[in-house]
Parts: C-alpha cells; sequence; structure tokens
C-alpha cells in the first residue's frame, strides 16, 4: 500500500499538470462537423437575419429557441461574445451546439447586470442597498459576483422560526467573518459585508456593502439568478461543444436522454439559487446548482475535457430518485475546483452499468464560494445512495484529487462489486477525512460512517478489496493557508 506524506513541492507539480489540462480546455479549437445546416449567432446580429453565415448572424437564444431545427444542424455562436437570456438555451433532437470565430469561448449567462451606482438604493439602514428593479421569487437570486470573481456574496436565509440561517465561518473572497443563528427581523438583520438577503415577499435584494454604494465599490456586478442556461430534456443525440455557462441553478440540465456528449466545455459560478423553501423537512430554503446533470436514465452520457469552477453543489453527475436505469457513462479529463463535489452519481434503485469515470482532476472542492454551505461535503466523489440493486461493469480509476477540504470521497457501494474504485491519487490534509463509507465497502452494507484519512484506515480497507492500486499522500495544514483561494484561476476582469 503507498501512503506517504508530502510537501508543496510535491503537490505543486500536480498544480502544474491540471492547470495545463484547464489550458488545453479553454483554448480548445472547434471540431466538431454538422451534416444539417449551419446557423451562426452573433451578439451584434439580428434576429431577422436568415443565421445562415458568420455575415447574416442571429443575435439571441430566443431566436435559436424558437428557430425550425432539424436533425443533424448545429447552432455556432460567435466567440467573445455573450448571450444573456431570461429563459434557458433549449437544446433539440440531433443537434449540435458549439462555437465559430477566434478568442474565449462563447458565453451563455444566465444573470443580470447591476453594475452601476444608480442600480443601488440606500435604505433606512446604514450600509444596506436594495436593487433597483424587483426580482420576483421564481427568480431568487443565488449568488452575487463582484469583479469578475474578485469577491461574492454571502446568501443570508431567514428560517421559518424568524432566525438567521446558520453559515458559520465564511469567506467572500475578500475576507473572514463568522456569523451564527440570531433573530432576523428584515433586511436591517444583514450585519456583514457583501452578505445579501432576498426578499420574496416585496421582490427586493438587499445587499450589505461595508464602503459604500457598491456600483462604487466594485466595477462589475452580475446577479446570477435561478435558471438554467441549457435544458436538455429528454432528448437524444445532442453535443455540446466549446461553450461557457454562468448560471444559478445548473449549466446544463438534463432528464432522461440518449447519447448527450458535452466537451470541452466551462462552466463558472453555477448555483446557488432556493430550489424550494423547507422542502426535505428544512426550516430554510434549500439551495442548489449542478455543473451538469442528467436526471433520469441514461443510455450514453459523456462528459469530457470541461472545466468548472465555484459550483454550488456538484459538477458532473447523474442520479435520480426512482429506478432509473443507468447505461454507457463516461466522464474523463475533465478539470473540478473550488466545488462542493466533483463527481455525483446515485440513484434509488435501477441498474448502473458500463460506466466509466478516469483521469478527471479534483482541487480545492470545499473552498472558495461553496465554502458557505452549511452542510459541507467537500469531496471528490459522491455515491452514497444505498439503494441501486445492480451494478455491471463499473470502474473509477486514475483520478487525481488533492486537497479537498473535508473527504477524499463519500460512496457507501466503494468496493470492486460496485462503483469499483482504483488506481487513483488521493492527496489530503491531515485531520481531514477518508470518506463516508460502508462499515463494509466490499458489499455496501451497514451504516456509512466517517473514517479518518490514516494509514490504518486505508489499510483496512484495501484489506478488504478498497481502492487497489491507489496511492495517498498526506500533507500538513495547509500548505497553502492564505494562497488556497488564488492559487488556480486568475481573475477574469472580462466577465
Amino acid at each position: 500500500m503507498s501512503f506517504e506524506r508530502c510537501d508543496k513541492a510535491f503537490i505543486d507539480k500536480y498544480i502544474e499538470k491540471t492547470n495545463a489540462l484547464i489550458d488545453e480546455i479553454e483554448n480548445s479549437p472547434t471540431a466538431v462537423e454538422v451534416t444539417g445546416t449551419k446557423y451562426y449567432v452573433a451578439a451584434n446580429g439580428s434576429d431577422e437575419n436568415d443565421g445562415l453565415s458568420p455575415e447574416t448572424p442571429w443575435q439571441t437564444v430566443g431566436k435559436v429557441n424558437s428557430a425550425k431545427l432539424k436533425y443533424g444542424d448545429g447552432v455556432f455562436f460567435r466567440r467573445g461574445d455573450s448571450f444573456c437570456q431570461t429563459y434557458h438555451l433549449s437544446a433539440r433532437c440531433g443537434v449540435t451546439y458549439s462555437a465559430y470565430g477566434e478568442g474565449k469561448k462563447p458565453r451563455i449567462v444566465g444573470s443580470a447586470d447591476a453594475s452601476g451606482k444608480d442600480k443601488w438604493i440606500p435604505t433606512e439602514y446604514e450600509k444596506i442597498y436594495a436593487f433597483s428593479e424587483k426580482i420576483p421569487a421564481e427568480r431568487d437570486v443565488g449568488n452575487i459576483i463582484f469583479d469578475g470573481g474578485r469577491a461574492w456574496g454571502i446568501q443570508i436565509q431567514k428560517t421559518k422560526g424568524g432566525t438567521r440561517h446558520e453559515i458559520g465561518r465564511v469567506f467572500n473572497g475578500l475576507e473572514w467573518f463568522d456569523t451564527t443563528v440570531g433573530k432576523f427581523n428584515d433586511h436591517g438583520s444583514l450585519d456583514n459585508n457583501l452578505e445579501f438577503y432576498h426578499d420574496w415577499d416585496t421582490e427586493t435584494l438587499y445587499l450589505y456593502c461595508k464602503d459604500g454604494n457598491p456600483g462604487d465599490v466594485f466595477s462589475s456586478i452580475e446577479l446570477s439568478d435561478k435558471g438554467f442556461c441549457m435544458h436538455v430534456g429528454n432528448s437524444f443525440d445532442v453535443t455540446v461543444d466549446n461553450l461557457e455557462m454562468y448560471g444559478g441553478t445548473f449549466g446544463i440540465s438534463a432528464g432522461s436522454i440518449v447519447n448527450l456528449t458535452v466537451q470541452y466545455c466551462t462552466f463558472k459560478w453555477i448555483g446557488g439559487a432556493i430550489q424550494g423553501k423547507y422542502i426535505f423537512g428544512r426550516d430554510y430554503g434549500t439551495r442548489y446548482g449542478n455543473a451538469v446533470e442528467s436526471y433520469g436514465s441514461s443510455d450514453g452520457f459523456t462528459i469530457h475535457h470541461c472545466y468548472a469552477t465555484q459550483v454550488y453543489d456538484c459538477c458532473w453527475t447523474v442520479q435520480d430518485a426512482g429506478s432509473a436505469v443507468m447505461r454507457n457513462i463516461k466522464m474523463h479529463d475533465n478539470v473540478t475546483e473550488y466545488c462542493n463535489t466533483g463527481l455525483e452519481v446515485w440513484q434509488n434503485g435501477g441498474l448502473i452499468e458500463n460506466m466509466e469515470l478516469y483521469n478527471n482532476h479534483t482541487r480545492f472542492n470545499g473552498y472558495g464560494w461553496s465554502h458557505q454551505r452549511v452542510n459541507k461535503d467537500a469531496n471528490f466523489f459522491y455515491g452514497a445512495s444505498p439503494y441501486a440493486n445492480v451494478y455491471r461493469n463499473c470502474s473509477i480509476h486514475d483520478n487525481i484529487n488533492y486537497l479537498s477540504q473535508n473527504y477524499a470521497l463519500l460512496a457507501r457501494p466503494a468496493g470492486p462489486k460496485q462503483y469499483n474504485f482504483n488506481n487513483n491519487i488521493y492527496i489530503m490534509e491531515e485531520g481531514t477525512l477518508l470518506g463516508g463509507i460502508a462499515k463494509d465497502p466490499a458489499t455496501g452494507e451497514g451504516e456509512m460512517t466517517d473514517y479518518e484519512y490514516t494509514k490504518e484506515n486505508i489499510e483496512r480497507f484495501q484489506a478488504d478489496g478498497f481502492e487497489p492500486g491507489t496511492k495517498y499522500y498526506i500533507c500538513e495544514k495547509s500548505p497553502y493557508a492564505d494562497d488556497m483561494y488564488t492559487l488556480c484561476l486568475p481573475i477574469d476582469e472580462g466577465k
């Protein structure tokens, strides 16, 4: 068994390797071919155009959604442009969605521009400002992004009992502060920098900004509200290539799908909106948001060479609350960072067959924006459902996970008879957890229990067939200290 102590210089080698993969993803050329008609979309186009050439492009996502696209067609968005939409981009069966031109990937943006002093109105409370436009509850604001990611908002929720929902010690990109349960009367109860509260009753967004009007303090402010960037639904033979997405719920949301491929895409600042108030027996609103999700049965679902950063929940996931059949799933050569969970697979009964997850890089999960979560998982993989009936030919191998805040993984059925983890690499800090794992990982039976990331626990589980060939490393806490938030992604001033 391999269990070794490592230092910052050792981890830096993996950081360089991951950075190289990110660079490959973010600078990938368009290589897709379509058999049908090509349509073009540009920010300076017109929906009155025919869209059939780069010289006569359409302008809006709405036009793409209303167009009579046919199987084999392709829709190409111009690189360097941003496409803000009130409603999501709706995929059609057999259609490819990609990019054309030169420069950065085109952005499908599910957010509203809140920049400028005139967008924020002083309230009766000092340092608390109201957004000038009404925002209804169905567009719940999941996050506020300042200066392209230099800082972010901390959402405060009011519980059913009229108290502040506890979120503990958090970081807003600029500073740390602590917040605990206390009486929450109204927006006047905001008392920490960049905390915000979306009052559904008055349809008003409130923000605490200690340095004055937020429109003066920050050059750009984006409100990431509830909604998908792209909705695939129950579709087949869809390819999504070379797009970049921002949004308050999901980047790409799919139902039961056949042959969905997502490749060379990037997902940033995804999720955080409230799925619903007081669901799952909770007395507060439940926040959610994944980069790419298939909810339902799937046959042929591939995610490769994609990059996700600052995602509230999970990055790449297949899941279902019923007895779904999930076949032919591949997720490989992807990067996730500053998210809650890298990869997630769960269901409440059914079949998982021919699944291979490999060469994925996951780092710094549980840090960044998702650190404000109450129920932090902060891990590489989540697959804790105990109800799936059959696992056939599944393998999770040759993945690299380093410096997740809490867990290496959360997986009840983790042994060779289920997900079959093998030949992975974990680098974790002292005091973290190997995972929440079933008492018997070979069978997935027994209560899921937290086990510390120690040589003794790893030896115990490997004797039962858990993670053969995997290498484990442990480092002091933390070799990066305050740099944990700035190691990976430069500030994107262009957002």
